[in-house]
């Protein structure tokens, strides 16, 4: 079965609303069957789907998304001026889309080698990077603010002082265990608890991040370093003292 959903967008302000609805629908073995006037019935899911809005956030993306190829097909109107506000024009284009035309694009779709195409190879596109920016969670502006902290280690105390104030210390932590792994390196001596971002996610936010992430990340990276060189020449300093 193929369904194109028209014009697709958020709702009552909710991000995840229309990401959760159809992520069962893409990846339940069965559905639910509601026909009116008829018994309910669960049958097996075939369905394959597009989705078509011109919202600039139609959907929330994560940056670990592996369910989504995003296109962005340009009107007319950006294409050439030629026919903008031309009425004729864009009714004999509507007119166009006949029977015939339906059942010629049918067979195109058809006839069309597609077998060497691997469905779970989904290329990152732009406008999926683009997307998926802009669905960004809070977890995801803490971790590209200090990327390379994460990639390396970051302490954990410093990390929940970079808790968004609207959220619970245990959405947050819940929240950082799905992206990073806890460890217990020594710095300056000390046994110290760090997050760090796990690989496969390193992958999806090399990806996403534009050159300003990237020149912000490495500031607070650079910082993060001083902080850390300071202590331990404060550390240094007071081991001395007291040896004397």
């Amino acid at each position: 079965m193929f369904s194109v959903l028209n014009e697709i967008r958020n709702y009552n302000n909710s991000k995840k609303g229309i990401a959760t609805i159809i992520k069962s629908i893409i990846s339940d073995e069965s559905i639910r069957i509601n026909e009116k006037n008829q018994p309910r019935r669960t049958t097996e899911n075939v369905m394959n789907i597009i989705y078509i809005s011109n919202a600039y956030s139609p959907v929330q993306l994560d940056t670990d998304d592996r369910r989504h190829l995003t296109r962005v097909c340009k009107t007319v109107h950006q294409v050439t001026e030629e026919h903008k506000e031309d009425v004729g024009y864009f009714t004999q284009l509507s007119q166009s889309y006949t029977q015939e035309f339906y059942e010629n694009l049918l067979t195109f779709f058809l006839e069309r080698d597609i077998s060497q195409f691997n469905p779970t190879l989904i290329p990152m596109t732009e406008a999926k990077k683009q997307l998926i920016y802009v669905s960004r969670s809070l977890i995801d502006d803490v971790i590209i603010e200090h990327y390379e902290q994460f990639k390396q280690g970051i302490p954990i105390a410093f990390v929940n002082q970079c808790k968004p104030q609207n959220w619970k210390q245990i959405t947050y932590k819940n929240a950082k265990q799905h992206k990073c792994t806890e460890q217990q390196p020594r710095i300056n001596g000390k046994r110290t608890t760090v997050n760090v971002l796990n690989k496969d996610q390193q992958t999806y936010y090399d990806k996403i991040m534009n050159e300003e992430d990237i020149e912000a990340s490495n500031a607070n990276y650079q910082k993060y370093k001083k902080t850390i060189e300071d202590d331990r020449f404060v550390d240094q300093v007071a081991y001395d003292t007291k040896q004397k």
